[in-house]
């Protein structure tokens, strides 16, 4: 049942708690991606299965998912037992312990490219470890990435990203020199990425093989395939950015699902259950640039053995379950995506979604979104009072569009989340809130 508080305001306690924050936390949050969120960004307090609970009372089904780690539910026992056991036995070491090559096994047996992999603690850092071993394997010096694809927040690649008019910096105060090695291409253009891999000096393409962040944008018809073969002819290898669907999309991610095989692979999110962890996986060949100290691959808490016995913990109970919860996902994904579009379209607010199996993105827009331009076009703005929206009806997404399934979300969710966007579609229709 969702509960929420009755009164003036039901997000009292965190708008306390956001006030209290900006006096010592920059901006009151302690990632960007939270600050967009209206009224206030939420503070939770707990959460359990497909639900979180925030300070003021307040319960939500949640389709955030903590932006996407959270595929098996909010706290599940496997997660939770497996770090019980660890804190138990110890956090940290600073020497090798038997869950690094337990979870080093369990990603070569299940991501389809990985003959080898190396492990460190963000999807962030770990794009730019693959660039840099590409880099060695290929003795080649640049890197194409794709407009609107995003891979992080670090300097070199941190350029045209979703919503981004042009290949220029994400912020204030990145270096522009550090991006003067990458060349930002349209997305779905063989013949655009065919004359850029004519400057021989390209050691990597690196794409988000479905584009979640900027859209959940599909890749057309063999143009993955397309990629590969071009790629393969350059020498250039092929990087797929699988932080998001790593795991989510399939068991042995997008490239499973697409049957398309880059050479190498960079994990995250859902890999570690909502514990930070990361990994880049691929050829062995590649790798061992690694394996030789060519490449330096360090970091203090580089398989952590808390993130590491979690991460053991979610790929062990995807595999047993595969059967069952991969189908279920598709079909949790497929209700929700008819849910948004058919009782908005019944109050006539142009809501457009985009999804693929366990994920999808929600646009205020008259027309479809299939490309970068047209997300540029949707009215961003009526979609975060959409969302806002649906808090007061005890459903949380995020303010942005992401949406995120998981195992744990049951038919009562679907119910309720069906009669919640009914009610929000047919208020902002009436008050004319929407203005795509």
């Amino acid at each position: 049942m969702i509960r929420s508080t009755s009164g003036t305001d039901r997000y009292a306690a965190s708008r306390g708690q956001h006030e209290r924050a900006a006096r010592s936390l920059a901006g009151g949050v302690a990632t960007a991606f939270r600050a967009p969120q209206l009224p206030v960004p939420i503070t939770m307090a707990g959460g359990s299965g497909s639900h979180l609970r925030d300070i003021d009372g307040n319960e939500y089904i949640d389709y955030g998912l903590a932006f996407g780690p959270m595929l098996l539910g909010h706290s599940p026992a496997s997660v939770i037992e497996a770090v019980q056991r660890q804190v138990a036995t110890g956090i940290g070491y600073g020497a090798s312990h038997r869950a690094e090559a337990d979870l080093a096994e369990a990603i070569c047996r299940t991501v389809p490219c990985a003959e080898r992999c190396i492990i460190s603690n963000s999807g962030s850092e770990a794009v730019h470890i693959a660039l840099r071993i590409a880099r060695a394997a290929t003795g080649r010096r640049r890197v194409i990435k794709f407009q609107g694809h995003f891979h992080g927040w670090l300097d070199p690649l941190s350029v045209g990203n979703p919503g981004s008019p042009d290949a220029g910096p994400a912020t204030a105060g990145q270096d522009p020199g550090a991006s003067e090695s990458v060349t930002v291409c349209p997305w779905n253009d063989l013949d655009a990425l065919a004359a850029a891999l004519d400057d021989v000096d390209v050691a990597a393409v690196i794409m988000e093989p479905l584009a979640v962040n900027g859209g959940c944008l599909v890749a057309g018809p063999g143009y993955l395939e397309g990629v590969r073969r071009l790629t393969s002819n350059a020498g250039t290898l092929l990087i797929f950015d699988e932080v998001i669907t790593g795991f989510r999309l399939a068991l042995g991610g997008a490239q499973e699902r697409f049957g398309v095989i880059p050479d190498l692979a960079v994990l995250g999110k859902a890999l570690g259950g909502g514990l930070p962890i990361s990994a880049v996986a691929g050829r062995a060949d590649v790798l061992e640039e690694v394996a030789t100290w060519r490449v330096r691959h360090a970091g203090t808490f580089n398989a952590n053995p808390i993130s590491a016995a979690a991460a053991v913990a979610v790929i062990g109970q995807l595999e047993r379950e595969a059967a069952t919860i991969y189908p279920r996902l598709e079909s949790l994904g497929d209700q929700l995506a008819a849910i948004l579009r058919e009782e908005t379209a019944n109050a006539g607010v142009p809501l457009v979604v985009n999804q693929v199996g366990a994920m999808g993105y929600a646009f205020v827009s008259n027309v479809p979104v299939t490309d970068h331009d047209a997300l540029l076009r949707a009215d961003a703005d009526a979609f975060r009072r959409f969302a806002a929206a649906l808090l007061d009806e005890g459903v949380h997404v995020i303010s942005r569009g992401l949406l995120y399934v998981s195992a744990a979300h049951t038919d009562a969710d679907l119910e309720h989340t069906r009669a919640a966007v009914a009610r929000v579609a047919q208020a902002m229709s009436a008050t004319s809130q929407v203005n795509a």
